[in-house]
Order: structure tokens, then C-alpha cells, then sequence
């Protein structure tokens, strides 16, 4: 859990400005040249580069943990599982294993740090007033539930994504430590 929370904050001194440039680029319009320099600029700024940070490490930093301690959670319960019902002594070559655990670890991941993200997205988007206030403005267009728009269309990238991601980290892991 710790390793994913840490390495959730220190990606988002990376991607919060490299997701500033892609929502310049989204909602405002601006070419991918214009972004980028715009971005650059700001990266001794507050306001700059570093638009939307607080947003990005909540989204990054306890999600990041979650994603991590839910697969290593799903796996040893499916790996259980699976050999309690096949009653052999091996479940390593069972595929479904990293993938459902992935897929089950990115909806619990986004599930927590949803929110920010879209949070993280306003506020770079020039429509959003600080995090507490963002989240304000969501809540009271949309109620509680407004915090949540748009994410099936999130685990719909996500979820595949993280079920190919683990298998493939499995596979190679296994293919390196074997004899």
C-alpha cells in the first residue's frame, strides 16, 4: 500500500503538468505546441505548470495504494480460491488470476480517486476555484453523485488496461525468476 501511495505522489510532479497540457489542448482548444510552451513557462510559478497539483496527488496518492494493496489482496483470495476448488497444488498457470485481480484493483482504485480527478480536470480547465471550491461547485450542480460523472467511461479504458497491465507484470516476472 505505502509503495503505491509513494509512488502515486512523486508521478504527479510528472503528470500534472504533461495532463495540464493535454486539457489545454482538450477543452480550451489550444495546439500541442501552444500548450506545451504555455506549461513550460509557468514552471516557476504556483499558477503555471502546477495548476491542478493538489487535485493530481490526491488522485495519485492514496488511489495509487489502493490500486496495489486491491490486486495483492484479489490475487491471494482468487489463488485461494482456485486451489481449494481444483485441489491442486498450483494455480501459476491460471491467466485469469492477474487479470481479474487487475480489473477488480483499477475499479477500486478509480472508485477512490475519481472524484479528485475530475476535480484535478476543472481546475486545470480554468473552471474550477481551488479544490474545496470545485468540489462545491460539483455538489451543488449535480449533488454527490456529480462527483462520479463520467466514470463508466473511465473504467472502460481502465480496467482493460490494468488487467493487461498485471498479467503481463505476472507473466515476465514469472518468465525471469524461473529456472
Amino acid at each position: 500500500f505505502m509503495g503505491g501511495c509513494v509512488g502515486g505522489v512523486l508521478q504527479s510532479f510528472v503528470m500534472s503538468p504533461v495532463e495540464l497540457v493535454k486539457v489545454k489542448q482538450q477543452v480550451v482548444g489550444e495546439s500541442v505546441t501552444s500548450a506545451t510552451s504555455t506549461v513550460c513557462r509557468g514552471f516557476f510559478s504556483s499558477t503555471g505548470a502546477w495548476k491542478g497539483l493538489g487535485a493530481t496527488l490526491m488522485r495519485d496518492g492514496i488511489p495509487h495504494g489502493v490500486w496495489f494493496a486491491s490486486y495483492e489482496y484479489a490475487k491471494t483470495e482468487l489463488t485461494c480460491y482456485r486451489l481449494r476448488e481444483k485441489e491442486s497444488k498450483t494455480a501459476e498457470d491460471d491467466i485469469a488470476i492477474p487479470m481479474i485481480s487487475g480489473a477488480f484493483a483499477a475499479t477500486t482504485a478509480w472508485v477512490v480517486g475519481y472524484p479528485a480527478d475530475l476535480i484535478k480536470t476543472r481546475i486545470q480547465a480554468g473552471s474550477g476555484n481551488g479544490i474545496m471550491g470545485t468540489t462545491r461547485d460539483i455538489i451543488n450542480e449535480s449533488g454527490w453523485r456529480g462527483l462520479y460523472n463520467g466514470l463508466t467511461l473511465k473504467l472502460l479504458r481502465a480496467v482493460p488496461a490494468s488487467a493487461i497491465g498485471f498479467l503481463t507484470y505476472e507473466s515476465v516476472a514469472k518468465t525471469l525468476t524461473s529456472d
